[in-house]
């Protein structure tokens, strides 16, 4: 299985000179990030941090690609056969 993540530079471990130290990390988006709360069941939770630490990315990247997988398998509404239950 061929992993398509790509990885930011972490500077954990870097020695950065004390200007840098106290600047916010670049963005690496274009577009404008909203920020949301979403409820999770806990071990969905620790299955994500785990997830995300194994590829050394954020969780937030793991959900935001997920979310948009997910958008992009959606089959069109007129396929989508009515819910008589609601």
């Amino acid at each position: 299985m061929t992993r398509k993540f790509t990885r930011a530079v972490s500077t954990r471990n870097a020695r950065l000179p004390s200007t840098l130290g106290l600047m916010a990390r670049p963005k690496l988006y274009e577009e404008k990030r909203i920020p949301t709360a979403v409820r999770i069941p806990e071990s969905l939770h620790q299955q994500l941090q785990a997830a995300a630490q194994e590829r050394e990315v954020s969780v937030n990247l793991l959900i935001v690609r997920a979310i948009k997988k997910h958008l992009e398998q959606l089959p069109p509404l007129d396929e989508v056969p009515a819910d008589k239950s609601a």
